[in-house]
């Protein structure tokens, strides 16, 4: 049945025990905001269907544009030769708005067919555009079925899990601190994750053991880090620490413009963060809007804290003029970025 109210969505876990016990349902809707997670499972489900290179039994379907008729007619289409037939609809909308006789037609879908639906989020400008509404027909048909499983980013510990499981791989040892420091950039989701690993188990192979500090020559953006750690010290007015790092940051010699941006984007997002702790957004809510993955949430809102609502519209302010400074011209890039650091400097604590 439907997940109540403050009960646990049906996610990996369930589906990745259903896959391991050989259970298959007839019925399958995966959604949600982490890619990785859903091209993983829809490639892990089509492989225990036995669907590659079946073309006589294998049909997709893509896009808002699907005819529900066509739909239907091949799902209800007897398998040729073959235990059963496969139909995988991808990114579809049917579980957001009305649609016409798709009810109606899947509670008629013979036995012998499979049905997978991928809906994917969307990233827009204003947030993200879920790929899915819990008060859609056929998605509380599919929910009632237990045949939906969410694919949102796993929690902090979940991941932790993952990586070093996925590190351990050919005998590899971990050190204790490298899924913490993979996981501490500014904004990181599992697709980029895996890319991270991959690079350090290539460069690792004559090693026995990850550590941190791998984790730190071959994977962590020395910039943005610099950023993050700069902006940390700023939060707490610890002025030493802050301009270290900002020391650090003109050593490194990235472009004067990409600093700016970061620091720019990343006050961006304490505002964010500030004023939905204002306006009490539900927590479940402030990682989507704010742009961020969940289990950093802690670290921007400790940041946030430190800072009142107007300061932070000061300090966008701030960026923003020194940006049009720098891409105008109209002051020296060091003299620009000098000036922006000492007005984040100045401000004191709030009361």
């Amino acid at each position: 049945m439907a997940a109540k109210k403050g009960e646990k969505k049906r996610g990996i876990n369930e589906l990745n025990k259903e896959l391991n016990d050989g259970y298959i349902r007839q019925l399958y809707l995966l959604y949600g905001s982490e890619r990785f997670l859903i091209q993983d499972y829809k490639a892990r489900l089509l492989s225990a269907l036995n669907c590659a290179g079946d073309e006589m039994n294998f049909n997709t379907f893509s896009g808002d544009k699907i005819s529900i008729p066509e739909l239907l007619d091949t799902a209800k289409t007897m398998p040729f030769f073959s235990e059963r037939r496969v139909v995988l609809v991808e990114d579809s909308g049917f579980f957001k708005s009305a649609t016409e006789g798709l009810l109606e037609g899947l509670a008629e879908l013979p036995s012998t067919t499979v049905l997978i639906f991928i809906e994917h989020d969307k990233e827009k400008r204003d947030g993200t555009e879920k790929g899915v509404d819990g008060r859609n027909k056929i998605f509380k048909f599919f929910d009632k079925a237990e045949s939906t499983f969410s694919m949102d980013t796993p929690d902090e510990k979940d991941l932790y899990t993952w990586i070093t499981s996925t590190l351990s791989r050919g005998g590899k040892q971990v050190e204790r601190g490298v899924p913490e420091r993979l996981l501490s950039g500014p904004k990181r989701d599992m697709q980029e994750l895996e890319s991270e690993m991959e690079k350090l188990l290539s460069y690792t192979l004559e090693k026995e053991q990850i550590t941190v500090r791998d984790v730190e020559d071959i994977c962590v953006s020395p910039v943005e880090d610099k950023v993050f750690a700069m902006i940390d010290a700023l939060s707490t007015r610890d002025k030493t620490k802050a301009v270290l790092y900002y020391t650090d940051l003109l050593f490194l010699r990235d472009p004067i413009f990409r600093i700016v941006s970061l620091i720019q984007r990343h006050y961006q997002i304490l505002l964010r963060i500030k004023q939905m702790q204002s306006d009490q957004t539900p927590w479940g809510n402030i990682a989507r809007i704010a742009g961020i993955q969940p289990f950093l949430v802690k670290k921007y809102q400790a940041q946030a804290n430190g800072y009142s609502e107007k300061q932070l519209q000061d300090a966008c302010a701030y960026c923003f003029d020194v940006n049009l400074a720098v891409t105008g011209g109209i002051l020296p890039d060091a003299v620009a970025l000098d000036r922006l650091i000492m007005q984040l400097l100045a401000m004191k604590k709030p009361e």
